[in-house]
């Protein structure tokens, strides 16, 4: 409370000093204010910063007011934030513009505005430049980021959510991308200035996002999107395979391998059990497991935020239901599917009526009957899926394959041009299977050796 009040009396002074024609004050000693006044509240609740404000102004005489943030709006906490970034916009354009823009994008998604906070990230551009920017702002567009995407969440937008979260909480170093701690790898080569420069920029406690929270909204959204899509792969493969979240599936796989699992103790262990329910069609089962979690406590609206959930499973669970077993069925009644998962039949409905829509499922709907009937294709046997899977193993390896080769000759485009070679007697007995140049230096029919060129010579050169 007194360093933000000393903050905002420099302000009011700086002020002053600047409206004195006498003085000459940089524009740029007051725009450092502003930035160091925003950096205090944007990543506040409103409810704080309010009482703050009220307290800061209260030891502040009553003659003296802001000309940028006047002392009547300090009850608006939007608008004060919206302010102090205005004046940013306004009156810099170096890289205090960018931090003004990040911080309110920050404050924009804490208090869940999350299309105002999407629209100004995208119209930002910074994700294509903020490798050019110091650490302090890469970090602070990391926060940002994260703090996008747990307003998607919040709001129910679940595949944005795994979007905005996808590049912190792949990467599995959440710590050290956040600055909330330093994560030491076993054959790390970092010096020791190295890693004191890495401890002076963690951030204080007070502004730390909740990690655990974080991997739980993560494992969670990616859950809810690959599980479906790993029934579709697998009752289909003529689908290409794609992955959503590569650290979720080897999660998946890891779990999947273990010969015995206990009780879920942890909050990776309640998602990995709910991810296996949901996938053999025990969407109650799964439901239960995720909102048993202790971690949604700490999120506001718990009750709303565990109701969408289980309106999610649900809806999760019957488009698994429907990938996995589409092969058995000829017909398949609306009404038996809404009772299965608790679902209205105009619901059952509008999900298949968009997946027939979107070719995820090869179905019609039959109205007058309340049933989709599903039109059966080519069913491959068990011997001709494995084919295929070696056939995509064998054209994976060509690929790698063919990138090392790549590398290894720098990308040498001419690198099988026959190479002409001096005249030789044809036959077995000659330098070459043909024969020799002519007199006038044309290659005859037959003539010139295949060298390999620049491949070749690396290749014999092994």
């Amino acid at each position: 409370g007194v360093l933000y009040a000393n903050i905002l009396r420099c302000m009011i002074y700086s002020e002053r000093l600047k409206g004195d024609k006498r003085i000459e004050l940089s524009q740029a000693n007051v725009n450092q204010i502003v930035i160091r006044r925003l950096e205090h509240v944007y990543f506040k609740p409103a409810q704080v910063v309010t009482i703050m404000e009220e307290n800061t102004w209260r030891t502040i005489p009553e003659t003296l007011d802001s000309t940028i943030t006047p002392r009547s709006q300090s009850n608006d906490v939007s608008t004060l934030v919206e302010t102090l970034c205005g004046y940013l916009f306004q009156n810099d354009a170096g890289i205090s513009r960018a931090r003004a823009m990040l911080c309110q994008c920050y404050h924009s998604a804490l208090h869940d505005q999350y299309f105002k906070a999407r629209d100004m990230m995208l119209m930002s551009h910074l994700q294509e430049t903020i490798t050019s920017f110091d650490i302090s702002t890469q970090i602070l567009y990391n926060r940002t980021l994260t703090q996008v995407g747990l307003c998607a969440f919040r709001a129910g937008l679940i595949y944005e959510c795994q979007n905005s979260l996808q590049e912190i909480c792949g990467s599995q170093r959440q710590k050290e991308l956040l600055a909330q701690g330093l994560q030491m790898q076993r054959y790390s080569q970092i010096t020791p200035e190295q890693e004191r420069m890495e401890r002076q920029r963690q951030l204080p406690f007070h502004m730390h996002i909740n990690l655990e929270l974080l991997e739980c909204v993560y494992l969670t959204c990616s859950m809810l999107l690959e599980i479906p899509l790993l029934a579709q792969v697998g009752s289909s493969p003529d689908v290409r395979k794609r992955v959503i979240s590569k650290s979720y599936r080897r999660m998946l796989e890891y779990h999947e391998r273990q010969i015995f699992t206990g009780p879920p103790e942890n909050t990776r262990d309640h998602v990995m059990l709910a991810s296996k329910a949901l996938a053999a069609g025990l969407w109650k089962h799964a439901a239960d497991l995720i909102t048993s979690i202790k971690i949604w406590e700490l999120i506001p609206n718990k009750d709303g935020i565990i109701t969408m959930l289980a309106a999610q499973i649900q809806e999760e669970g019957l488009r698994t239901y429907l990938f996995t077993y589409a092969p058995f069925y000829d017909t398949l009644s609306v009404s038996k599917l809404a009772g299965m998962f608790e679902l209205s039949e105009n619901k059952i409905t509008a999900i298949v009526s968009k997946m027939i829509h979107h070719e995820e499922l090869a179905a019609a709907l039959d109205q007058v009957n309340s049933a989709i009937i599903f039109r059966k294709g080519v069913e491959l046997s068990r011997l001709q899926s494995l084919a295929l899977t070696l056939s995509d193993k064998a054209s994976n390896l060509i690929e790698s394959n063919e990138r090392v080769l790549e590398q290894r000759t720098q990308g040498t485009s001419n690198a099988f041009e026959r190479q002409p070679q001096r005249g030789g007697r044809g036959g077995r007995g000659g330098r070459g299977r043909g024969g020799g140049r002519g007199a006038q230096g044309a290659p005859q029919r037959g003539g010139g050796g295949f060298t390999g060129g620049a491949l070749g010579n690396a290749i014999r050169a092994q």
